[in-house]
């Protein structure tokens, strides 16, 4: 068993929101409506690094509660977008298997301010639907 299925194991043998508390989580403010408690108890973190390499964008994916405890699955090569959407299903994936919040930290070269320039450049056909910090 990987560190990252062991990690897993661990996170869904503990106790997280029930289904009535996701559900209102979805439906409100998601991840901010939840006091300092539930978010140190119950959200995943997933920090994701993305580096351009001569094949294409690549990530390093890390996970954990306060901070990260163990490398998760990193995408295979390939173009900003595609490795983008890689990393949200992967996100979602990770929501659903552990039915708890995840929130996704992104990074470009290790520098969380890069990211949205980096999206904006790579990812023009969003235009101005991104406007908030990362």
């Amino acid at each position: 068993m990987s560190d990252f299925e062991q990690w897993m194991a661990a996170v869904t043998a503990s106790p997280g929101p029930g289904e009535d508390r996701l559900d209102l989580l979805r439906d409100g403010e998601g991840i901010e409506g939840l006091d300092e408690s539930e978010q140190a108890a119950w959200v995943l973190r997933v920090m994701v690094d993305y580096t351009r390499e001569p094949q294409g964008w690549h990530t390093r994916v890390l996970v954990g509660r306060a901070g990260p405890e163990c490398a998760g699955p990193a995408t295979g090569f390939g173009r900003f977008n595609d490795t983008l959407v890689a990393v949200m299903d992967q996100a979602q994936a990770l929501a659903d298997a552990t039915r708890r919040p995840v929130k996704v930290i992104h990074g470009v070269n290790g520098r969380p301010d890069r990211f949205l320039p980096t999206l904006a450049k790579h990812v023009p056909d969003l235009g101005d639907d991104i406007d908030t910090p990362v």
